[in-house]
C-alpha cells in the first residue's frame, strides 16, 4: 500500500512538473510582444523605406524611437525566378545600420511579384509556393533579431489585394507562412493581417479572417486606427476589438497599432496645421498607452512629396526636404519625458473632454499627461504637496511647487508633470 501511494505521489509530481514546464518553456503560448516591464517608449517606432539614409537613421535614433516598420518587397528581392538580390535591393545594408543603431525591426512581406501573380494577391498554387520560398529565405537572413514579421500589409481592401479582397485566400497565406517564421525565427514575432481601419466593414472581415483559425497562428493582431477624428476616438474601437478577439480564443493575444499617422492638409474639405499635426501625433500615442497597446507605428517618417495639399506626400514628421516638424521636436519630448514609465491609470477630473493619465516608473515616480479636445481651460487638480518640474508638449520646462492643489492649464497639446 505504501509502495502504491508512493508512486502515485511521484507521479503526481511528475505530471506538475510536465504542466509547468510546458508553461514556462513553449514559446508557442507566449504571444507577449514586450517584456513584463518595459518603458512604454520602448514599443514606440516609425514607418521607413529600404532607402531612409544612415543621416535619417541616426535621426530617428536621436528622436527616441525604438522600433522601424519597413516593406520587405517581394518584387525588389527576386527579380529573376529563384535569384535573390539583399544587395542591391538595399535590405544587406539597411539590415546592418538597424544592428549598429540598435533599431528592431518591424520587416512586411509584401506583396506579389509579377513572376508569379498577375495580380497584388496570392491566388495561385505556384505564387503560393514562390511566395513561402521568399519567405524562408528572407527569415533565414535576418533571423535572430528578436523582430516583428508581418504577413502582408492590409489586405482587406482592394489597393493592397486584389481584384478582390479575399479573407479565405489571406488566411491561407498566413497558415503556410507563420510556421515558416516560427521555425526559422523562433524568438521572433508574428503579428497580422495589419487591418486597414477599425470600423464595422473592416472588424466583419476580420471576424471572417479569425473564423478561419488564424488567431493560433500569430502572436499579435496587427490594426491601422487611421481616422480624421482625433485620436480620443480609438479607445472605443480598441475596446470593441479586443471584445471581438476574446470570442475567437483564450489565448491573450495583444493589438499592435502597426500604421498610425496624421497628415498635414490646407484644402477646401479639410484643414490640419503643424502645430495640429504635433498634438494628435503625441495624443495618439497616449491613447495607445492607456489601451495597454504594447507597440506603435507612427505613419510616416519623411514626406514623400513636395505637393502641400496631396494627403499622401505629407504624413511625415520631417519635410520632403529633411527639415524636421513640429512633431519632431514633440515626439523628442515625449519620449525623453516618459522614458522608463509605464501607464499607471486615468483619472477622472474636471471637463468630461479632459483627459489625465498618470505614468509611473521602477522607482514609483509619477508623471502626469494632460489634455483637452475642447477648448482651453485651467483648474486646481487635488495632488498632495511637492515640487516637480512641467513640461510643455514641445520640451519647455519650469520647476513648479504646489500645497495640497496645483494648477493645470489644459489645452489640445498634451503637457507632462514629473513629480519629484
Amino acid at each position: 500500500m505504501k509502495k502504491k501511494l508512493l508512486l502515485f505521489s511521484l507521479s503526481f509530481l511528475l505530471g506538475i512538473c510536465l504542466i509547468v514546464s510546458h508553461f514556462v518553456f513553449d514559446k508557442s503560448s507566449d504571444p507577449k510582444i514586450s517584456p513584463e516591464y518595459q518603458s512604454f517608449t520602448e514599443g514606440i517606432g516609425v514607418n521607413i523605406d529600404s532607402r531612409t539614409s544612415e543621416e535619417d537613421l541616426q535621426n530617428i535614433v536621436d528622436a527616441g524611437f525604438k522600433w522601424v516598420r519597413v516593406d520587405m518587397t517581394w518584387e525588389n528581392i527576386e527579380s529573376k525566378k529563384e535569384s535573390y538580390d539583399f544587395e542591391k535591393s538595399g535590405y544587406d545594408k539597411l539590415n546592418k545600420s538597424l544592428k549598429e543603431k540598435r533599431l528592431k525591426p518591424y520587416y512586411i512581406f509584401d506583396y506579389s511579384n509579377k513572376l508569379y501573380e498577375s495580380n497584388r494577391s496570392i491566388m495561385t498554387s505556384d505564387g503560393l509556393k514562390a511566395y513561402m520560398e521568399f519567405v524562408d529565405v528572407v527569415t533565414k537572413r535576418y533571423k535572430n533579431q528578436n523582430a516583428i514579421w508581418e504577413i502582408w500589409n492590409e489586405p482587406n481592401i482592394e489597393m493592397f489585394w486584389n481584384p478582390q479582397p479575399s479573407y479565405k485566400q489571406y488566411s491561407l497565406l498566413v497558415k503556410k507562412v507563420a510556421p515558416i517564421i516560427k521555425k526559422n525565427d523562433p524568438n521572433s514575432r508574428v503579428v497580422a493581417p495589419a487591418l486597414a481601419g477599425i470600423h464595422q466593414e473592416s472588424l466583419k472581415w476580420l471576424q471572417q479572417f479569425f473564423k478561419q483559425g488564424t488567431l493560433k497562428y500569430i502572436d499579435a493582431v496587427s490594426v491601422h486606427p487611421y481616422r480624421f477624428t482625433n485620436p480620443e476616438d480609438a479607445l472605443k474601437d480598441y475596446k470593441e476589438l479586443k471584445i471581438i478577439i476574446r470570442q475567437y480564443t483564450n489565448r491573450d493575444i495583444p493589438i499592435i497599432s502597426g500604421e498610425w499617422g496624421y497628415s498635414i492638409l490646407n484644402t477646401p474639405t479639410q484643414h490640419l496645421t503643424e502645430m495640429q499635426q504635433a498634438d494628435y501625433v503625441i495624443r495618439m500615442f497616449l491613447v495607445n498607452a492607456e489601451e495597454g497597446i504594447p507597440i506603435s507605428i507612427l505613419y510616416n517618417w519623411k514626406n514623400n512629396g513636395f505637393d502641400p495639399n496631396n494627403k499622401e506626400h505629407n504624413f511625415g514628421v520631417l519635410w520632403y526636404s529633411g527639415k524636421p516638424k513640429l512633431s519632431y521636436l514633440a515626439i523628442q519630448t515625449f519620449t525623453s519625458r516618459l522614458d522608463g514609465y509605464k501607464f499607471s491609470r486615468a483619472i477622472k477630473y474636471g471637463r468630461d473632454d479632459t483627459y489625465i493619465l498618470e505614468f509611473q516608473n521602477s522607482d514609483k515616480q509619477k508623471l502626469l499627461s494632460f489634455w483637452t479636445t475642447g477648448t482651453s481651460y485651467s483648474f486646481l487638480f487635488p495632488l498632495d504637496s511637492g515640487k516637480g518640474k512641467l513640461y510643455s508638449m514641445l520640451g519647455g520646462m519650469q520647476n513648479i511647487e504646489w500645497d495640497r492643489k496645483v494648477e493645470l492649464n489644459i489645452s489640445s497639446s498634451p503637457n507632462y508633470l514629473v513629480i519629484d
